[in-house]
């Protein structure tokens, strides 16, 4: 759920006049919340959050859960369970720390933007004109005076600018030319990363090794807990792999759709259809791939129509809460349940390998002369088969730039990123260390074809993007800060 503190003016404006008119009918389904006391909920540095802000938070937080679960109402008790009223507490609390903050920050509205605010919400207006008598009669009917509203529109207006001073971004021309200068000095790499673990199920161990372990009682606990961490490997559920179309809406004309598609869907064109007529925006990409799937993935209605279907069929129409489906069903994989004693040689087996320190230590050392060999000769074939067959990591003929020096969506620390662009191509650099083969062949230096063209057109979004991330860490730290300094007096008999 978003955080209080981050919603827009659609939470105090926009939602306003429907919860003031469906706060009624909310709060009937549970008991023991007054509607009618002026009495505070809370003080925040000795600004107010009044009963009516608490409520009309509150009703909306349950009205979302009722949303979300198809239930007809909340009770008290489930109230406190989930924790909604602290959650809704806390949310006013950040809220009104932001607008302190902004007033001691000396953040003003003028009440010629509160007025041309108001003035452009829909709910007053006959066709495209402010009605005033409209206005007033609508925030009368509901307990308002102009001045109450007016002053939570300033409050929001405080907010949006405290928001926009978060969120501004400035990119200059120089900076763009910076970027692009270091973006276009470019190294093409290819490479492979194995830890020292990764090679353990390649050291030797004999027979006689894993009996005498089994038999000495003190392994039984290193066993069991070996078990246990290995538990997905040996107690694997039911798996489907499927596809699915998805046509949103429930009523007659989705419906109606998506029988249409049933009737001209096969397993060999459900992908081609997908990509034409699914309303999944990421079924649009990959013709409706939903991969490997066990149970309590997806919701109940879909899984037990897959989970049902045999091997390269298609379903009738499926409804869900998302709309209607059909699936195919590409392969399924039974489930494979292996008790402890059943893999306990295999479970010694591991244990073994991962004490043999000398062993490990000579094959790491004599695997790295390989694999630089293998390199230099360009021998990529062999680098990666051995990469697949430990859990490493190869990287086959990947850019890495100046600007972001990443090798396959890790970064690289400065001194292994100078290494790069300091070698000669065709060298091996070897960024590895004692436990670790890291080796980077340097296969070519060059620059990126049209890549100012391409940075322009990119690099705001990029930096935008960027931006809001540390914005919202600023946010964290601003709202930890005034609540570690905060006087917070709550009224928890109103709560």
């Amino acid at each position: 759920m978003k955080n209080a503190f981050a919603s827009k003016i659609s939470y105090f404006i926009l939602t306003f006049i429907f919860l003031i008119i469906a706060a009624s009918f909310l709060f009937s389904n549970f008991d023991g919340i007054s509607t009618t006391s002026s009495k505070d909920v809370a003080t925040v540095d000795g600004t107010p959050i009044t009963t009516k802000e608490y409520q009309m938070a509150l009703s909306r937080q349950v009205e979302f859960f009722n949303q979300m679960t198809g239930g007809s109402g909340m009770t008290q008790k489930q109230l406190e369970d989930l924790g909604i009223k602290q959650s809704v507490m806390n949310g006013l609390i950040q809220q009104k720390l932001i607008l302190n903050t902004a007033d001691n920050m000396g953040f003003t509205v003028s009440m010629d933007e509160v007025k041309n605010e108001i003035k452009s919400l829909p709910y007053f207006k006959r066709g495209e004109q402010f009605d005033v008598n409209l206005y007033r009669n609508m925030l009368q009917s509901n307990g308002y005076i102009p001045s109450q509203f007016e002053d939570l529109v300033a409050n929001d207006l405080k907010s949006k600018k405290m928001e926009e001073m978060f969120n501004s971004v400035l990119v200059s021309d120089s900076y763009v030319k910076d970027v692009i200068k270091f973006k276009n000095q470019v190294v093409t790499v290819q490479g492979v990363k194995i830890t020292r673990q990764g090679l353990a199920p390649l050291v030797t161990v004999s027979e006689q090794e894993i009996k005498q372990y089994l038999d000495n009682p003190e392994n039984k606990k290193a066993l069991e807990e070996t078990y246990t961490e290995n538990i997905t490997k040996y107690n694997k559920p039911e798996e489907v792999k499927a596809r699915h179309i998805l046509i949103q809406g429930d009523d007659q004309k989705a419906l109606d759709k998506v029988k249409a598609l049933a009737a001209k869907v096969t397993p060999k064109n459900f992908a081609e259809v997908a990509q034409k007529e699914t309303e999944d925006p990421t079924g649009k990409a990959n013709g409706g791939d939903l991969g490997w799937f066990s149970a309590g993935r997806m919701v109940p209605e879909f899984e037990e129509v897959a989970f049902k279907l045999q091997k390269n069929t298609v379903s009738q129409p499926v409804k869900t809460q998302f709309g209607y489906h059909l699936i195919l069903v590409e392969d399924k994989r039974a489930s494979d349940k292996k008790d402890l004693e059943a893999v306990k040689p295999e479970l010694a087996q591991m244990a073994i390998q991962k004490t043999k320190a000398q062993d490990l230590d000579k094959l790491l050392k004599a695997t790295e002369q390989d694999l630089t060999k293998s390199l230099t000769a360009g021998d990529l074939a062999s680098v990666e088969a051995l990469a697949k067959k430990v859990d490493g990591q190869f990287f086959k003929t990947t850019d890495v730039n100046l600007f972001d020096q990443s090798l396959a969506q890790s970064a690289l620390a400065p001194k292994e990123a100078e290494e790069l662009f300091k070698a000669a191509p065709g060298t091996v650099v070897n960024l590895g260390n004692a436990g670790t083969i890291y080796l980077v062949k340097v296969v070519s230096k060059g620059e990126t074809p049209d890549l100012e063209k391409k940075l322009t057109e990119s690099l705001k979004s990029e930096v935008t993007n960027q931006t809001q991330m540390f914005s919202k860490k600023v946010r964290e730290e601003l709202i930890k800060a005034m609540n570690n300094k905060a006087k917070v007096v709550t009224n928890s008999a109103l709560l």
